[in-house]
């Protein structure tokens, strides 16, 4: 019985002291947040377990009008079976600057309320805060990252630009596999000190080549805004983004041990909350006619990256966030891991919104699939198919 006792104690003991050698006593959080709810990798109803920074409602906030269809316009049920197939939380659709619908599961308690979390939607808002950064002259896109981390200023490094991290093309090789608990953004996402786990990383090869979707780069822009801020990023974010865009609804942004947000992900808000970020970049960053962000740097956020010198081309992303077309309809959109969606529809006047759990695997173009139904459904409502339908 005293051996057994001894065991119990001594096994959980080492194990956890190996993690801490190891560097990965990230992994303990991980499995109280994540592996033993059931979950592969993060989900977007861990708001409880996360130390956070509050993003506080406007001081002045502008309520969505309602569209003139909104009690009109109810969602059919084949509709409704798919996205309860799929648990999501919560649609909204934003037409000519009005609600037009606002659904939340009826099967997911607490839907109505819940913050979900933005997952990698939340890059969009660290290319945001970049071009709030440029508008007031405290850097320029085109400047070298070097400028301002100077540890880039050697070897291929030297040659990297701020716009090259916000293309996803830094050639710096962190990695972006969420399942596994071992790696860089699994030790990003439950772990401490997340900006120092940057500083071994560097260009290898060509700065500005390969194009590589990575969360690490988003890390990247906000070690370099702290660089020419005297607040943290999220604080930042508020008061120059989330307090002027007249925002009502609460929000709440993931921080490490060092007060530093997880600005690639663990942006948590309602979906009323994610389709204001959409209506300020359809509305090239003016809001009321208060310039919010330089409507410049929102046509270069949303223009494609192109062609590349390794021959590739780059149609579908432009400064965090995606880009794509749909029976005839520009797109741009905000994507998140699980169907985390913000989607753009200039020559619509259309912001839509899905959050949920799950999404339908695979991609079309380089974009979620389920990118195209969320699509498909808003422009269904806006052209009034969904009017009087039960």
């Amino acid at each position: 019985m005293k051996r057994t006792l001894i065991l119990l104690i001594a096994v959980p003991a080492l194990a956890y002291g190996l993690s801490l050698i190891t560097d990965n006593a990230h992994v303990w959080k991980g499995l109280r947040q994540c592996y033993l709810r059931g979950y592969k990798n993060a989900q977007v109803d861990d708001l409880r377990f996360q130390d956070t920074r509050t993003i506080p409602a406007s001081q002045h906030p502008r309520p969505w009008p309602l569209h003139g269809r909104f009690d009109d316009t109810q969602i059919p049920e084949d509709v409704l079976d798919s996205t309860r197939n799929w648990n999501t939380v919560g649609l909204a659709v934003i037409h000519r600057d009005s609600l037009l619908i606002n659904w939340t599961s009826d099967r997911i308690p607490g839907a109505d309320t819940m913050r979900t979390n933005a997952f990698s939607a939340a890059k969009t808002l660290a290319a945001l805060a970049i071009g709030v950064a440029e508008m007031d002259g405290l850097l320029a896109v085109t400047d070298r990252v070097s400028k301002y981390l100077p540890r880039f200023g050697k070897g291929a490094a030297a040659d990297l630009t701020i716009e090259h991290v916000l293309q996803m093309r830094s050639g710096i090789p962190y990695g972006e596999n969420y399942k596994n608990p071992l790696g860089f953004m699994a030790k990003c996402t439950y772990g401490e000190d997340i900006l120092d786990r940057l500083q071994d990383y560097t260009v290898e090869g060509t700065a500005g080549i390969p194009w590589e979707y990575q969360g690490g780069n988003t890390l990247l822009l906000q070690e370099i805004l702290l660089q020419v801020i005297d607040e943290p990023f999220g604080s930042w974010f508020h008061r120059r983004i989330w307090d002027p865009l007249g925002a009502p609804e609460v929000a709440e942004w993931g921080i490490d041990n060092a007060g530093h947000e997880r600005n690639y992900c663990c942006f948590y808000t309602t979906a009323l909350g994610y389709a204001r970020l959409g209506q300020l970049v359809l509305d090239s960053g003016v809001v009321e006619g208060d310039v919010l962000i330089s409507p410049d740097f929102i046509q270069r956020m949303t223009t494609p990256v192109g062609p590349l010198a390794d021959g590739t081309e780059i149609q579908h992303y432009g400064y965090q966030m995606w880009m794509g077309h749909h029976k005839g309809h520009a797109f741009k959109s905000m994507q998140g891991l699980h169907g985390q969606y913000v989607v753009i529809v200039p020559d619509l006047d259309l912001v839509a919104v899905r959050t949920g759990f799950y999404r339908p695997k695979g991609k079309l173009r380089e974009i979620d699939r389920d990118v195209y139904h969320t699509l498909d459904m808003a422009i269904s409502a806006v052209e009034g198919q969904y009017s009087n339908t039960n």
